[in-house]
């Protein structure tokens, strides 16, 4: 637990990112913990954190959001999360870490272009989305760029954009810890990390939501995706080092 320590600057800096935001704080904080922890023990203790955080944000967001559409990503997220939960239980984890930041790396590319090959109304995309954000949120804490790509692909406002998804967020990683817990994939780390990094992130969520409430951006895509491709390069690195290195 000694090691919790070394990612208490990255869990400080993921929550402002989603305080002002709306997401990034679990594609963030994953790969910092990669490099300390196995990825199922980092995946419950980001997941953990981020709902707490999420849930801190609520009330604004439920003033804000697009119920409708919440409604169908929660949907498609209950169907992807048991797909999630089988990658992380049967993926080796040097491999797992390595295919967490090629997907983030992948997906903050997408999200960098203007390619939108589907209709966002729709109502088989939206669960969709929701299906492959639970799989990914089940697996590597990566669901938020998938639901990202797909709100920044929708008329919703920017405000509406970030409200929506942290609603979403609630109910998908809410179950998605639940599964893990019962699958027995965590142990006594994650009550001990919970309580050291809790406050942090806390203070550092809010600090974040009173910069967007100062100044929201004009765009997400402009803010948190730089980091998420730095993020993620720094973490393939780390992964094919350690896995010469065998």
């Amino acid at each position: 637990m000694e090691q919790i320590w070394f990612v208490l600057p990255v869990v400080i800096f993921a929550a402002v990112v989603r305080g002002y935001s709306g997401f990034g704080f679990a594609v963030i904080s994953v790969v910092g913990f990669n490099f300390f922890f196995e990825p199922q023990q980092s995946v419950a203790i980001v997941l953990s954190l981020d709902f707490i955080c999420s849930i801190n944000l609520w009330k604004q967001a439920v003033k804000q959001a697009e119920f409708p559409v919440l409604k169908k990503l929660i949907l498609g997220a209950i169907l992807g999360i048991p797909i999630g939960y089988c990658f992380l239980l049967f993926i080796p984890a040097e491999i797992l870490k390595l295919l967490i930041c090629i997907a983030i790396l992948g997906l903050a590319l997408l999200l960098f272009s203007s390619y939108r090959p589907f209709d966002a109304s729709k109502k088989r995309t939206q669960i969709g989305f929701g299906l492959t954000s639970g799989a990914g949120t089940a697996s590597a804490s990566i669901g938020g760029p998938m639901i990202v790509y797909y709100m920044l692909s929708s008329s919703l406002s920017t405000s509406t954009q970030r409200a929506t998804m942290i609603l979403f967020f609630i109910a998908s990683e809410g179950l998605a810890i639940i599964s893990l817990i019962s699958g027995g994939l965590t142990d006594s780390t994650l009550p001990k990390a919970i309580l050291i990094l809790i406050i942090p992130t806390l203070l550092a969520v809010r600090y974040g939501q009173h910069l967007f409430n100062k100044k929201p951006p004009e765009s997400l895509k402009s803010f948190a995706l730089p980091i998420m491709v730095i993020v993620a390069l720094l973490g393939m690195v780390n992964s094919t080092v350690t896995m010469m290195g065998q």
